[in-house]
């Protein structure tokens, strides 16, 4: 091992001094080292310049420096090398003031030894590599340390206090404490000056959270850590410490608050919104049946006309409504969107019916055009474009009070069968103002206050409309100038009607691949097993079923399965529950079989604990048959295990066959008339009536049940069977006994939950009008479902408890109604 080799800088201007130290150098034991001499301070200065050095040995008495001014040049140049001074034998006093000042040491020329020169070297190189190293760990730590003498009240600082906090730097580092307090905000003197009285008296350590004010104004948020320390008598005698700067993690903590109340806020709003959209839709669904009632009545063709118009503005709001109800779905980009053919001749005839008589009393001109080159037939989501366009051209009417509304439709690109087609509204208003164009797409944001009063509006719509363009891949813009006129613009991809027929091909190719592909529905529900059954019958998928999580267990202790279908609110034992135990406590691969959530749960954050119980994915209730359709067959093809020769243990599968790597696509569902919409949540309930001033298809429908059924008299007030229909493939078996089921078990359902509300058992009565919903969900018993979600929320809350009777008797009215009509369809 090689011994250390020092650079040592000697400035000394005698000669006989010269080779004594010399000398004193070879009895040091320091072997290896390089010894650079000068006579005069300015030219030892030149030398750390142009050599490495390790100390500095000097003498203050030079020819062109003298006295105690002689280090603090030299220390003052280069402040991070050690240096020990040499000094006569009366000087022991000068000495210690350099030491004070940050000498390493001072050595006596009359007492001077190889022994001591050798040890002070040494010590002197040491304690500077440990400062060096004290110094990196307070810079990395943001972190000064500093001594006060109580006696005279004199404080020294460490270099980081000088870089950290800005302090005057004396000659001789010496400063008051009177100099630190000086700093501290003055709201925190006191309370500083507190806890130092406190350590004086007591010796304890002592920590405190303070403020200060640099000189250039700049606020730091510190902490001190200090302690008293105390003489053989008890006397206190110096204060030893250390300040660290904290400022950016004090702001982190503030952005993390910040952070986490605007999530809180959000939260909050989100609850409003979604009470507020509540409230709306109560009353809003017995305007649309009604108003379907009405146009079942012998009318005048001006009543019909206006009749259709109210029917079509209340299915549009009721879309609009269905948005704002699950505003953060929208925000997370989990909202769903249908491919389908549609005409975008019959989206700008709707806007034009619902939006022209608005138009004409404000004396305006509205131009919808169609550019040739836009195709009659587009694939894509019309009733989410219907939103988009209604929401811009009813906007550009609103805030235009004399001049014209433009609308136009134009083909942008055509590439490898997908169409770009760009949209502008544009008006001659009012105008946006130059700063408001950065906000006018944000949640709540109006033009002008003043204006909004007069003009109505929450300032949601332009955030929906950005939101529905964006999860769509598109982009939205708005140019404007006030008095002028604004001209929104955006663009969306749309298929084309060769893309459909592909997708069509390729999923009935995958639909044989799951012939069979065997199944567990873990359901409660009786009719929600017989529909999904029927359901999945079609795909060739041989299905078991489970009436609770326990009774799953017991069979996958039998015998495995390609896939779980788990409702989550189930008797006995629920689906978190028993995803959880499959996951932690059963072996390969039952352990990791898919599993599926079914929930019809109407708060938010249900699919997260879907997922955090074990759940690969979650399906919404009632169920849309794209969506499960592609669920199914996605995960069903991550899971099969190796094929092993060797037959079945107790029955249980070992093997699955792989199905085809073609890429899953979900059904596309054909509507005859009507726009279609097919969101997880409740495909029937959110299909906006078609343009045109013809009655949606819930109205068709009856009228085709009432011809085929022309004895039954009874009108249809609550009952649409058009989504059973559609999952049941229209097979008049499947739905006569879905209806029977319904007919055989509704009943007790209901008086349970009389019982249940009689008992004041507010969780109980929660869980069965949770099992009620998804049950009328299937019978399309739309006015109750809304009672239904009520009953739950006040369940989970427990707010408006003395709403509770009032709910559970409409509940009842309304079901036993249905249950009527739907007899006489048997």
């Amino acid at each position: 091992m090689s011994l250390p080799s020092y650079h040592i800088l000697l400035i000394e201007d005698l000669d006989e001094d010269v080779v004594l130290f010399r000398a004193y150098m070879e009895d040091s034991g320091i072997e290896n080292f390089t010894l650079h001499h000068r006579y005069t301070l300015a030219e030892g200065r030149k030398v750390p310049r142009e050599h490495p050095v390790d100390i500095i040995m000097l003498d203050l008495q030079l020819p062109d420096s003298f006295g105690f001014s002689t280090f603090e040049k030299i220390h003052g140049e280069f402040p991070h090398l050690p240096i020990v001074v040499l000094t006569g034998g009366i000087e022991s006093s000068l000495g210690m003031r350099c030491v004070k000042a940050g000498a390493q040491d001072f050595l006596s020329k009359g007492d001077l030894s190889g022994y001591l020169l050798g040890r002070a070297i040494g010590y002197a190189i040491e304690r500077n590599n440990l400062k060096s190293n004290l110094q990196e760990a307070q810079n990395l730590a943001m972190m000064g340390s500093w001594t006060v003498d109580m006696t005279s009240n004199e404080m020294s600082l460490s270099q980081q206090m000088y870089n950290l906090f800005q302090f005057n730097k004396n000659n001789d580092n010496s400063h008051s404490f009177a100099e630190y307090m000086e700093l501290v905000h003055p709201e925190d003197q006191q309370l500083v000056a507190t806890h130092i009285k406190e350590s004086f008296d007591s010796g304890r350590e002592f920590e405190v959270d303070h403020r200060f004010v640099l000189p250039d104004k700049e606020v730091k948020s510190v902490i001190m850590k200090a302690r008293t320390k105390k003489d053989a008598e008890g006397n206190s005698y110096e204060l030893i410490g250390t300040t660290q700067d904290v400022t950016h993690r004090v702001q982190m903590d503030a952005l993390k608050k910040e952070t986490e109340l605007a999530i809180r806020s959000a939260k909050l709003r989100q609850e409003f919104l979604a009470k507020t959209s509540h409230e709306i839709r109560t009353p809003l669904n017995p305007i649309l049946v009604l108003t379907d009632i009405l146009l079942k009545s012998d009318l005048s063709p001006e009543q019909k006309k206006d009749l259709d118009t109210i029917k079509a503005a209340g299915n549009t709001l009721l879309a609009v409504v269905n948005d704002i109800l699950d505003l953060s779905k929208i925000e997370a980009g989990k909202i769903d969107f249908v491919k389908h053919s549609f005409s975008i001749h019959e989206v700008f005839d709707y806007a034009r019916d619902m939006l022209e008589p608005n138009a004409r009393k404000k004396g305006l001109k509205l131009h919808l055009e169609i550019d040739s080159g836009v195709p009659k037939s587009l694939i894509g989501d019309d009733v989410r474009l219907t939103q988009i366009m209604l929401n811009l051209i009813g906007n550009a009417i609103k805030f235009t009070n004399e001049g014209e509304v433009k609308v136009l439709a134009k083909k942008e690109y055509e590439k490898e069968g997908q169409l770009g087609v760009r949209f502008e509204v544009s008006d001659t208003g009012i105008g946006i103002p130059k700063d408001m164009l950065k906000v006018i797409f944000e949640s709540f944001q109006q033009i002008d206050s003043d204006t909004n009063r007069q003009l109505g509006g929450t300032g949601l719509g332009l955030t929906i409309v950005k939101q529905l363009v964006r999860l769509q891949g598109g982009s939205i813009a708005v140019e404007s100038e006030p008095e002028k006129g604004s001209v929104f613009s955006f663009e969306l991809e749309f298929g084309s009607e060769g893309e459909v027929k592909e997708k069509e091909e390729k999923i009935e190719i995958l639909r044989d691949k799951l012939n069979g592909f065997e199944l567990l529905l873990v359901e409660d529900n009786p009719l929600n097993q017989l529909v999904t059954q029927k359901l999945l019958s079609d795909w060739g998928i041989e299905l078991e079923i489970a009436s609770n999580g326990r009774e799953a267990i017991d069979r996958l202790k039998e015998r495995g399965y390609d896939l779980i279908l788990m409702d989550v609110q189930m008797p006995e034992m629920d689906g978190y529950e028993a995803t959880r135990y499959i996951r932690k406590n059963m072996d390969t691969p039952f352990s990791e079989i898919p599993i599926i959530a079914l929930t019809a749960n109407a708060f938010s954050g249900s699919d997260d604990e879907c997922l955090k119980a074990g759940m690969d994915d979650y399906v919404s209730k009632p169920i849309e048959i794209a969506n499960l359709y592609s669920k199914i067959v996605q995960y069903v093809r991550k899971w099969p295990v190796e094929a092993e020769e060797e037959a079945p243990v107790n029955g249980q599968k070992t093997a699955t066959e792989p199905i085809a790597e073609a890429t899953p696509e979900p059904p596309v569902v054909e509507q005859k008339n009507g726009f279609h919409h097919a969101e997880a949540e409740a495909p029937q309930e959110e299909a906006l009536v078609h343009n045109n001033g013809t009655a949606n298809a819930f109205v068709e429908k009856v009228e085709e049940e009432e011809e085929v059924n022309e004895e039954k008299s009874m009108p249809t007030n609550y009952v649409n069977l058009d989504y059973l229909r559609s999952i049941s493939g229209n097979d008049e078996n499947i739905i006569r006994k879905a209806i029977e089921k319904f007919l055989d078990t509704t009943p007790e359902l209901l008086s349970q939950m009389g019982d249940q509300l009689n008992a004041s058992d507010a969780q109980a009565l929660g869980k069965s009008a949770h099992k009620l919903k998804s049950s009328v969900a299937f019978m399309g018993i739309e006015a109750v479902k809304e009672i239904l979600l009520k009953i739950e929320n006040v369940a989970k809350t427990h707010e408006g408890m003395n709403d509770l009777p009032h709910l559970v008797q409409n509940t009842q009215n309304i079901v036993g109604d249905a249950m009527e009509e739907l007899k006489m369809k048997l």
